[in-house]
């Protein structure tokens, strides 16, 4: 029979040292018996300790996954709201700003300007005999007419601060912010030369054998004392007067 026997290493340190001890003839004492158990306290403890670190960081590099998956998920939704609210503020059809949001920033633009006594200006186009436009080309030809018209104003509008909105219908309208009326005067001139090189027949109108716009503008310095609507009053009327000197043309109230 065999027996196996096991390195002394692979003893514990008070072992080995009692076994160390009774082949120098020497009997352990009670302070080796203790710094050796001491010893193996602070080893396990040691040991412990290693594996409560790698556990821990185990843990930390989930919560870091964990956190990152949600922050990637929070971004996303901001990403879809923000998709959602420009949505909400843009005309179907034209894909320019719509009446909602045309009120809102009108209101937003006439409260910073007020306080600094700034000027604003209003445009308003309407496109000229549009009824008449519609009954002899139709509504689809109606729809495209608009669309070709929303991008060509857009087009003349080089300031970030300036709006574009479908007021309603065939009617556009023009923020323009810290402009003067001969500024406001020479966006209309811009909007309506860039109108008439769309070229787009019509044969009914009154105004011309082409789409016309006719385009009321109204100036104003912004006061808390008074309300935009006050401006859009005045910009409908020059808009009315327009279309009484026989459409295709600028008026300044």
């Amino acid at each position: 029979m065999i027996v196996e026997q096991k390195h002394v290493s692979s003893y514990p340190i008070s072992t080995r040292m009692k076994m160390k001890n009774r082949q120098h003839g020497l009997r352990p004492t009670p302070l080796s018996l203790e710094n050796a158990r001491l010893h193996q306290q602070l080893k396990d403890c040691s040991f412990a300790i290693a594996q409560q670190m790698l556990q821990f960081k185990v843990e930390t590099l989930k919560l870091q996954q964990e956190l990152k998956k949600q922050q990637d998920a929070i971004a996303e939704l901001q990403q879809a709201n923000q998709a959602l609210r420009d949505l909400a503020a843009l005309d179907g059809l034209t894909k320019v700003a719509n009446r909602r949001r045309f009120d809102e920033y009108l209101a937003q633009e006439w409260r910073r300007l007020a306080r600094d006594r700034g000027q604003l200006s209003l445009i308003f186009c309407d496109v000229d005999c549009f009824k008449l436009y519609n009954d002899t080309y139709g509504h689809l030809m109606g729809d495209d007419c608009l669309r070709a018209i929303a991008q060509a104003i857009r087009s003349t509008l080089k300031r970030p601060a300036d709006l574009v909105a479908r007021y309603g219908g065939e009617e556009f309208v023009v923020i323009l912010p810290n402009t003067f009326a001969a500024g406001a005067m020479q966006v209309a001139q811009e909007i309506q030369s860039a109108i008439l090189q769309l070229q787009i027949p019509h044969a009914r109108s009154i105004a011309s054998q082409q789409v016309t716009v006719s385009l009321g503008i109204a100036s104003q310095v912004a006061s808390l004392a008074s309300t935009p609507e006050t401006l859009i009053a005045l910009a409908d009327r020059a808009l009315y007067n327009a279309k009484g000197r026989g459409r295709n043309c600028i008026v300044l109230h």
